[in-house]
């Protein structure tokens, strides 16, 4: 068996791809991780190159795809049965229409994410031996994308799970986690992770002081909606960031953080903001409710270059 797999490129994204591996084996997956900027083109690229041809699956997890190249999959048969997308982002909802296509928010517990809807489905399609180990971390996961880790089960497990994803970096962190989980003893925090989190929570937080001061604070008005933004320039801890920002300035609608002059990531805390519908898809970009984020386009990337350096 085969996968070829897109996949989110966040702690969910590359979950997903653990489960794949540990369901075909590593050498019969081949993942590419993808923002929302560049998803749609690789996705074009990979059918246009008639590269499925060697692969059983596709599956598209953790992110979502334009009607455009939705509707090229549904027309080309052979895509249509080999191919398998599984989001959780209410911003992709309307892709529901198409048999190949679940976007579910929540389940009938609580909200899920894409390493969970992954993992169903291959349990329930005996892809995946059902393990105590992988449903912890499943679970684990599930709890930081959601938030579900802070808002109810107070489970710093998870937080600190994604910190080490960011310690380790995306492919270590993939190939240490799928060695792990194929081990006879299953080991999510180890003392060595445990020292290196006391280290990275040090620096998180010397850096959140860092850039609560230089918070610039704007009026938007989006679809005659007013806000009032927290705007930062920030490349890392973009998810604690933006919380604790929030959480420190309750005059604020939401924080947005510009990250390279190619994305803005939003964060809030307050529960009568939609970020997904009402910010980030004004900005052509989606997501959570509490969570989201959009693309910093080439021409507007250029148009910024241009007036700091005339």
């Amino acid at each position: 068996m085969k996968i070829k797999i897109f996949s989110h490129n966040d702690l969910d994204g590359y979950a997903c791809s653990i489960l794949t591996q540990l369901a075909a084996g590593r050498e019969n997956v081949h993942a590419d991780y993808c923002g929302y900027y560049n998803i749609n083109e690789k996705i074009k690229e990979f059918i246009d190159n008639r590269s499925y041809e060697i692969y059983d699956y596709i599956f598209i997890t953790d992110i979502s795809i334009t009607e455009e190249v939705a509707q090229i999959i549904e027309n080309n048969s052979i895509l249509k049965n080999m191919t398998i997308l599984l989001d959780h982002h209410p911003t992709a909802i309307g892709l529901n229409k198409y048999e190949w296509c679940t976007v579910q928010i929540e389940d009938e517990i609580e909200k899920i994410c894409g390493t969970s809807l992954l993992y169903n489905y291959l349990v329930d399609n005996n892809m995946l031996e059902k393990k105590v180990s992988i449903k912890i971390f499943v679970d684990t996961v599930k709890r930081y994308d959601t938030w579900l880790w802070k808002e109810k089960y107070n489970d710093l497990r998870a937080k600190h799970l994604n910190d080490l994803f960011k310690i380790y970096g995306q492919e270590r962190f993939e190939t240490e986690y799928y060695k792990r989980l194929t081990s006879d003893v299953f080991c999510m925090i180890n003392d060595t992770d445990k020292f290196l989190l006391e280290l990275e929570n040090e620096k998180i937080q010397k850096y959140i002081d860092k850039k609560n001061k230089f918070i610039y604070k704007k009026t938007l008005i989006i679809n005659g909606k007013k806000f009032r933004a927290g705007i930062v320039v920030a490349d890392n801890y973009l998810s604690e960031l933006g919380n604790e920002l929030s959480e420190r300035n309750p005059d604020l609608d939401f924080i947005a953080m510009i990250a390279g002059l190619s994305t803005v990531s939003y964060r809030t805390v307050k529960k009568d903001i939609d970020l997904g519908n009402e910010v980030a898809i004004y900005y052509g970009g989606g997501g959570h409710p509490q969570s989201a984020g959009s693309q910093i386009s080439y021409e507007l990337r250029k148009q910024i270059l241009d007036s700091i350096i005339k």
